[in-house]
């Protein structure tokens, strides 16, 4: 039997085959039909894009095969189909939906009758090759003109694309002329889910929720829809007076079941990592009553991002013993790793004080087991910033070597150093373990 994806190419295959022997009627099949014209495959393309976006993720291989297919046709095409302005189009917009940028180079090169305008060209060129920010002002020019044209959407997307990190303001006025040209598509697809990113980045979060409603309720089953539950993590995170749990219960109420709970353990998990306990538990609260009770897995981290915040309240042993009950085989290493930290700091807390740590003593009275044993620690931890490439600046000496009076100061200004690599790599780990749960997520 043939494989599912690939019985869906075949098909799509014979599809197009169908397609150009449909203008044909009297066509014998025995007979090879026409090549379709490219505005006939490109529309074809746009279509199973919108699939892809639509949550038709087979329809990925097929995008795959007419992205081949009419990259193959375009190369060796007679370039007197370009007189017909609709392959002109086509070919651009190939260019602009992933196709291979180097036919594009082909095409401008062999079009001796100027079918193709030379600005968006040398525009799209610049732009495929990493160079846009070399376009913004033949874009700011150009993409005026075209709005109103069959590129226009794509063109406008580009442009945004270009302008996004410079001026903000531009390329979300461009975002929006690509959704209003191209409703339901993936340009629109895209351009919302950049505007929310362009606005939370900025803290405009009155302008951010409505991009937020807006992806929510059409855009969910787009295999970039990850992308939006980390933007919008981030959103609620950073502006929580501007989204407070109602708010952030609304938008996600526009969303299934699945997908909702899956975005409450992420912003449950990055409100438990940052101390925020409210929040966390408003998160995992949340994730609870979106699953069901063979939801193991997920109930499972909900109970172990409430036992994160948990830890330093007055029912610690609850939340410890809360924390052993859950199964290991429940959760991916890294959550692991933080429930096994947070029993740590547990029960450090619970541990009784010694009667040394008791006493008040002065830094200059701390006996000379204990410096020995931090300068040996400060020397360990300098050599290990030195292979990770950071620049401690702790001088590795010998404290015996040292008068009492200096090597008392010495060790003291390296313990303070030490603090604050410290408290340094803590925020870096902090910022790993965001990357990690981006990356697993």
């Amino acid at each position: 039997m043939v494989p599912r994806p690939h019985r869906r190419i075949a098909s799509a295959a014979f599809a197009l085959a169908l397609t150009t022997s449909l203008v044909w009627p009297g066509l014998v099949l025995a007979e090879e039909p026409p090549a379709a014209p490219p505005y006939l495959l490109v529309r074809s393309l746009q279509t199973i894009q919108d699939k892809v976006i639509s949550g038709d993720i087979e329809s990925l291989e097929i995008q795959r095969y007419l992205l081949s297919e009419i990259d193959s046709r375009l190369r060796t095409i007679d370039m007197a189909v370009f007189e017909d302005p609709r392959n002109v189009d086509a070919a651009l917009i190939f260019a602009m939906s992933g196709g291979n940028p180097e036919t594009l180079d082909i095409l401008a090169e062999r079009d001796v009758e100027g079918n193709f305008d030379n600005r968006v060209t040398s525009i799209l060129r610049r732009y495929l090759s990493g160079r846009g920010s070399t376009a913004i002002k033949q874009l700011k020019d150009v993409v005026p003109e075209y709005r109103n044209t069959r590129i226009g959407p794509y063109l406008n997307l580009i442009g945004a694309n270009a302008l996004m990190e410079e001026e903000t303001d531009t390329a979300l006025k461009f975002f929006d002329w690509a959704r209003l040209g191209a409703p339901g598509s993936i340009v629109e697809e895209a351009a919302l889910r950049r505007s929310l990113a362009i606005t939370s980045r900025k803290g405009d979060a009155a302008r951010a929720l409505p991009y937020a409603r807006r992806y929510a309720r059409r855009y969910m089953n787009s295999p970039y829809a990850s992308q939006f539950a980390d933007i919008f993590v981030s959103l609620a995170m950073d502006h929580q007076k501007a989204l407070p749990p109602p708010e952030i219960k609304a938008v996600l109420s526009l969303i299934e079941r699945r997908r909702q709970r899956e975005i409450y353990l992420r912003l449950s998990r990055r409100a438990a990592i940052s101390g925020n306990k409210e929040l966390a538990e408003f998160a995992a609260r949340e994730a609870r009553r979106l699953s069901q009770s063979d939801d193991s897995g997920q109930l499972a981290l909900a109970e172990l991002y409430t036992g994160l915040v948990n830890v330093p309240t007055d029912g610690i042993e609850k939340v410890l013993s809360d924390l052993a009950d859950i199964p290991s085989m429940s959760l991916s290493p890294k959550d692991r790793f933080l429930r096994d930290a947070a029993r740590v700091v547990g029960e450090e807390v619970l541990r009784p004080p010694s009667e040394e740590s008791l006493k008040q003593v002065r830094l200059n009275m701390v006996d000379k087991e204990y410096r020995d044993m931090m300068s040996e620690r400060v020397a360990k931890a300098a050599e290990q910033a030195a292979t990770l490439g950071n620049s401690l600046p702790i001088p590795i000496a010998n404290p015996d070597e040292l008068p009492a009076e200096t090597r008392t100061k010495e060790l003291d200004a390296r313990i303070d150093r030490i603090d604050d690599f410290v408290s340094l790599g803590r925020s870096k780990l902090k910022d790993i373990d965001t990357l990690l749960s981006t990356e697993s997520n």
